[in-house]
């Protein structure tokens, strides 16, 4: 009777929250892998790093996964023109050269200034900072961003300069 119960409680629950939990896609998780992993595969491909500092409780990072990350635009422009990798902030799980210090994944988040999650932080091949930008971001702003640092403009423009020139 009680496994009945709990059975249905689970479907209650998945109906409600629009299904079970999908899978975070990221070419890169951290932990297990480290921030040096991410760097030196960035520079290899000569490709900027995107990182989401998420957790794995926020409402708002799964919104991120699933409403951005989740689109085939933003995954296949992400595949071609970065690094994307995953920070898991609230583990201390794994550890990570930084800055030329070693540091837990929660101390690399906050190294990174993350505050809260969701962050999202851009950072040159080399690991040296571009932005970062808290909160949800929806899609379109989301693009725009991604090809402002993807296409190199970030290096002679400002990203309003850029989000005006791209609406025209």
């Amino acid at each position: 009777m009680y496994s009945l119960r709990l059975s249905g409680l689970l479907l209650l629950l998945c109906l409600l929250t629009g299904g079970p939990p999908t899978q975070a896609w990221a070419q890169l998780e951290m932990p297990p892998r480290t921030m040096e992993a991410v760097v030196e595969r960035a520079e290899t491909q000569d490709t900027p790093i995107l990182l989401e500092i998420y957790a794995p409780w926020c409402p708002y990072c799964q919104r991120m996964q699933e409403t951005v990350y989740a689109d085939s635009t933003v995954r296949a422009y992400l595949d071609r023109h970065f690094t994307y990798a995953r920070l898991n902030s609230d583990t201390t799980a794994g550890t990570h050269r930084f800055a030329n210090r070693t540091l837990s994944s929660k101390q690399l988040a906050s190294a990174l200034g993350a505050r809260g999650v969701p962050t999202t932080v851009f950072l040159k091949p080399d690991g040296r900072p571009i932005a970062r930008q808290p909160g949800l971001i929806k899609r379109p702003q989301f693009l725009q961003m991604i090809r402002y640092v993807g296409s190199g403009a970030y290096r002679e423009q400002s990203f309003s300069t850029f989000r005006d020139r791209s609406s025209d």
